[in-house]
């Protein structure tokens, strides 16, 4: 019997069918039950963005060898409850990379040139605001990286054609690293008062959640503007509004949020200086595509007895 393979959600034709080669694939729909009920019997079990993989759900995967994640962070697995189980987890670093690098840069760009306020003027017929409103630039700015890992250095950059000094904390990563990227590694606090943007591309972990709050976005540039493509819960959703309102912050762009999908009856949402997309920094076809093939081929690899390349657990 082949083995049997468990797909939660939407997941690319050309990825598909390479695991139907060597497996009988389900695909089920994102939904709690419906995983609950399709790992009784699971070998392999592959999702994106589904409810938290816990304890519970893993207690009758008796069969079950691998989880994959179809992309770069796995905080919605249990990975001690997988490990206990003996149950690999894999995933897909860097696969993502250039397009949320992109994502990255057109929240800023938009942030900074003000495309959100500028296509309402002109749609309103407010075309004399030209002469009194402003844009900024990104040339000559000091942009802040927090986390340096493939997305960051891919920001690092792109962000070097625009001429900006570019700052980084990332204690897992040397000086020497950061300098070939023609960044400057310090410490969290120095970037946050020096940055005239930040963005962030950190992991999310019990050091990292929440690691943008009141106490931290008081050190920021009056004026400074913030992006997040990471994690939601890296940030404190009141305090960013609280900085908007204060001017503290002069743009907030989200692609991430602590709760998915989001409230959007939370007041960020209505202020005219933030910007934000419902968490698809990587959804272009060719990262999909080639985010889809790895983690099947990485499952497969586990399923075959093989050593994965990329594993966590």
């Amino acid at each position: 019997m082949p083995p049997r393979i468990v797909l939660c959600g939407v997941f690319p034709e050309t990825a598909l069918k390479r695991l139907q080669a060597e497996a009988s694939v389900q695909v089920i729909p994102i939904d709690r039950n419906a995983v609950a009920e399709a790992l009784r019997d699971a070998d392999a079990f592959i999702l994106r963005n589904m409810p938290f993989v816990d304890e519970e759900l893993l207690t009758n995967a008796l069969r079950l060898k691998v989880i994959g994640r179809f992309g770069v962070g796995v905080d919605n697995v249990d990975l001690e409850a997988a490990r206990r189980r003996r149950i690999r987890v894999v995933y897909t670093p860097g696969a993502n990379a250039d397009a949320v690098a992109e994502h990255t840069l057109a929240l800023l760009l938009a942030l900074a040139k003000r495309l959100r306020f500028w296509h309402d003027a002109l749609v309103r017929g407010d075309y004399h605001l030209r002469w009194t409103e402003r844009n900024w630039q990104l040339q000559g700015k000091t942009l802040g990286i927090v986390g340096f890992g493939h997305v960051g250095r891919a920001v690092a950059r792109r962000a070097q054609a625009f001429g900006m000094r570019l700052l980084v904390f990332d204690p897992l990563v040397s000086a020497e690293t950061v300098a070939s990227f023609g960044a400057e590694r310090v410490n969290l606090d120095d970037l946050l008062r020096e940055s005239d943007f930040v963005t962030l591309h950190v992991p999310l972990t019990d050091e990292t959640r929440h690691l943008i709050n009141r106490e931290h976005l008081a050190l920021m540039k009056q004026g400074s503007f913030l992006v997040n493509t990471a994690r939601g819960e890296v940030c404190d959703l009141d305090a960013l509004y609280e900085a908007l309102q204060a001017g503290q912050l002069a743009g907030v762009a989200l692609d991430v949020f602590p709760d998915e999908p989001p409230d959007v009856s939370h007041p960020i949402f209505r202020h005219p200086n933030f910007l934000g997309t419902p968490h698809v920094a990587a959804h272009t076809p060719e990262t999909l595509e080639h985010m889809a093939l790895v983690v099947a081929e990485q499952v497969l690899k586990v399923l075959r007895g093989e050593e994965p390349d990329f594993a966590v657990v």
